[in-house]
């Protein structure tokens, strides 16, 4: 029998006016080796009688050592698949901060990254559709389906009822 229980996330793309501040991941966190060097929202795990924003706050300075104030939630994305390990309800924020150095990070790399090129960087495939709806500003309902493999079979957006995968 597969765990399969969801652990929440809190995930924040920092912005400044032409640039997103993600985290280009190392090794240490990976759960496939194809996902080393790709870039992510920057974030962690939701901590009991904790909301999704005040961890993302807590998150962010921690993990980069930059305060925010007031993150906007743009959508919640939620992953199945039938590795124990790998389901997760992930509320994903958008936050605007002034260009700064962040702190070293242990489990990869900060890279600030120009806004049109977010799409051409390598991440997980359902991190595209992410940025395209944080671009257009538009709010989302992602459901996510992987195989064993962590291969994307599925994905549906429930706010404008459509398939993306």
């Amino acid at each position: 029998m597969v765990d399969g229980k969801k652990r929440a996330v809190s995930l924040c793309i920092l912005e400044t006016d032409t640039e997103y501040l993600l985290i280009r991941r190392g090794k240490e966190k990976c759960e496939k080796e194809d996902c080393v060097n790709q870039y992510i929202p920057i974030g962690g795990k939701i901590e009991a009688l904790e909301t999704p924003e005040e961890a993302v706050v807590r998150e962010i300075k921690e993990e980069t050592g930059i305060s925010i104030k007031n993150p906007r939630l743009m959508g919640v994305v939620t992953e199945t698949s039938p590795l124990p390990k790998y389901n997760w309800v992930l509320y994903i924020f958008l936050a605007k901060i002034k260009k700064q150095t962040p702190n070293p990070c242990q489990e990869g790399y900060f890279e600030y990254v120009l806004k049109e090129h977010v799409t051409n960087l390598p991440t997980p495939e359902i991190d595209q559709k992410i940025y395209e709806y944080v671009k257009r500003n538009q709010k989302f309902i992602i459901h996510t389906i992987y195989n064993q493999e962590l291969v994307l079979l599925n994905a549906y957006e429930y706010l404008e009822e459509k398939k993306l995968k």
